[in-house]
């Protein structure tokens, strides 16, 4: 019965992804699948943890996506996760990995939102100086603020509050005596350092959906001398800046938001703006940060103990496979320790293939070195690879098309058959060279012919999910039937009517 409803989910999930790529006709959508040259035999584990997980309603389900631009949006990796969590009613597990991107001055994932309070400053693994060393993010922020805090909300653009932790675990480092705590309701919740991940541990009294991170310093008379201080200042610097008609605290505040940012900014996310961007004007300059204790945080995962499927994302705009590398990011495999994943979708290279004579032997060979390092920590995890998609390269004012695409994704076909893993070719999906002008005549790409619209993001990972739902269902389809179930044999009727008798009073007594 399981394995019937289990396939009968499966199909009208299909179903509703063929209604939902009607509209777009245009594109060939016929190459939507899940190619495996080597088979599914890398599959295998990870199909029957899936199935343990739909037949049995136990067991969690780890999946990592990693990309470049495409996936710090979390659009494309954000819509599947929202398609298997409607899929499987009460199979989302955990958020995973999150980072305060509002704090390092980029964009944060679509699926949470993030604001900051202080001076930060942000290293990631695509700047030529990198600071501070990295991990699985790629990316950390630093601050000596004695006001600095961030406030990750894993639930702010969900259809439904399904996101919940009651665990976290802050990866990042002190300079000084300084230590990062969580606020939760009117506690102050201090995490036990694990020194050998680099990593601070939190335990909660309570599932949540918000993280609210402070830092407290050993000293906390200096910390809230300096941060009365720092406000004071602000305050004064706001009032000498202030129409001298200004009457009100609200219009104090309104234009100091204004002078730090646009209104235009203030009208599209208010909370956000508000929280965060009247802590960015300019302070006095008295105060000297660079002589107090400083935290960095790479990256924290929040995590709960419920069954079901934690699909993460990691992504930074403008990322290359070697910006995963050791040099950049050493940290890498000790994060991803704590992940392990059951699968790994891997979607970078439309920045290694923009350039003008792409070296397809140097592109593989920079793929050995992440899955190396992806392998030291989960040996037999299956790769799922995304091929590029189409782009254009602008020439003199003008828009012209790139041509690696296509060798680009025979690099990705070639990377499946040598890693027995699966390849989607979003490539021929989208129609081929010079099919991202079709795609921004349709509203699904921008103007520079390499990123996707809103719109465009969301059909891809509509896309991606069918394919992978067939992949699945083909898995099911294989599956041994099931052993029919013995019906108990029949008790034989009373011989006679004494018999019949001492049946009835016996029924009597076992009452």
């Amino acid at each position: 019965m399981k394995k019937l409803l289990v396939i009968f989910v499966c199909l009208a999930a299909l179903a509703f992804a063929a209604d939902e790529s009607a509209g777009y006709a245009l594109f060939d959508t016929t190459a939507n699948e899940i190619q495996f040259p080597k088979g599914t035999a890398n599959f295998d584990n990870f199909f029957k943890k899936l199935d343990t997980l739909v037949f049995e309603g136990q067991g969690k389900v780890r999946i990592l996506h990693i990309g470049g631009s495409h996936i710090q949006a979390d659009v494309i990796s954000g819509r599947i996760r929202e398609k298997l969590a409607m899929t499987y009613p009460a199979a989302a597990a955990d958020r995973g990995f999150v980072f305060p991107y509002s704090a390092a001055k980029t964009n944060t994932p679509s699926s949470y939102s993030s604001v900051y309070k202080g001076k930060w400053t942000m290293s990631k693994n695509v700047l030529r100086e990198i600071k501070k060393p990295l991990g699985l993010l790629g990316i950390a922020v630093s601050t000596e603020d004695p006001r600095a805090e961030f406030t990750i909300a894993i639930n702010r653009y969900s259809p439904e509050p399904i996101w919940f932790y009651n665990r976290a675990r802050l990866f990042g480092f002190a300079e000084g005596d300084v230590k990062p705590a969580i606020k939760l309701d009117s506690a102050l919740i201090q995490g036990t350092l694990d020194s050998t991940s680099g990593s601070y541990v939190f335990e909660l009294p309570r599932m949540a959906d918000t993280l609210q991170v402070t830092f407290v310093w050993s000293d906390t008379t200096l910390q809230d001398s300096l941060s009365k201080a720092i406000a004071d200042s602000l305050v004064q610097d706001s009032i000498r800046a202030l129409d001298p008609k200004a009457d009100s605290l609200y219009k104090i505040a309104r234009d100091s938001v204004a002078k730090a940012d646009s209104l235009a900014k203030l009208a599209k996310a208010p909370l956000d703006s508000i929280y965060q961007d009247s802590t960015m004007i300019p302070d006095s300059g008295a105060v000297d940060f660079h002589k107090y204790p400083r935290f960095t945080v790479s990256g924290i995962l929040l995590e709960n103990d419920n069954a079901g499927i934690s699909y993460q994302s990691v992504g930074i705009n403008g990322a290359k496979v070697t910006n995963y590398f050791a040099e950049p990011c050493p940290n890498f495999e000790k994060e991803l320790e704590f992940l392990k994943p059951d699968l790994v979708v891997l979607a970078i290279g439309i920045n290694d293939a923009n350039v003008d004579h792409f070296d397809e032997k140097h592109f593989r060979a920079t793929y050995d070195t992440l899955l190396t390092r992806i392998r030291n920590v989960s040996p037999n995890v299956p790769v799922i690879f995304t091929t590029n998609n189409d782009m254009y390269r602008k020439v003199k004012r003008r828009y012209v098309q790139h041509p690696n695409g296509k060798i680009a994704s025979d690099a990705f076909k070639k990377l499946a058959e040598d890693y027995g893993g699966g390849v989607w070719d979003m490539f021929t999906l989208m129609g081929g060279l010079g099919s991202m002008s079709d795609w921004a005549k349709a509203g699904l790409a921008k103007n520079d012919k390499v990123h996707f619209t809103h719109a465009g993001y969301v059909f891809l990972g509509d896309m991606f999910f069918k394919a992978f739902q067939k992949a699945y269902y083909n898995h099911i389809a294989e599956l041994p039937a099931e052993e029919p179930q013995k019906v108990p044999a029949k008790e034989e009727a009373p011989q006679n009517t004494a018999d019949a008798n001492i049946s009835a009073e016996q029924a009597k007594v076992n009452k």
